[in-house]
């Protein structure tokens, strides 16, 4: 996915992802798959059925549990890669964006 595209890409997992927890079905890979292809189905806009498409491609690569190292993912902090246990407590720190300050 193209980097521009992130936040629309992220927004249209979102939107699936909603889909999926107000019809009380589990959220996960193949669910969120399943749901873009629906939404893709009566899609008008050319721009976002593509983004659609990417999106799909991207979530691909994470069907399978072992198909993506941690690392890849981006979901472990760099203080923990190599580390074998998980810290039990993690803080998180929202920070504004740069584009959203003063």
């Amino acid at each position: 996915m193209i980097i521009s595209d992130e936040a629309k890409g992220n927004a249209l997992i979102g939107e699936a992802a909603m889909n999926l927890i107000f019809n009380r079905e589990d959220v996960n890979v193949n669910t969120l798959l399943k749901n873009l292809k629906s939404m893709a189905e009566v899609e008008a806009d050319e721009n976002r059925l593509l983004l659609m498409h990417e999106v799909c491609r991207w979530l691909q690569g994470y069907c399978s549990l072992g198909s993506v190292s941690p690392e890849r993912s981006g979901w472990l902090d760099s203080n923990y890669h190599g580390s074998s246990v998980a810290p039990s407590r993690q803080t998180i720190r929202l920070v504004p964006s740069p584009k959203n300050r003063g």
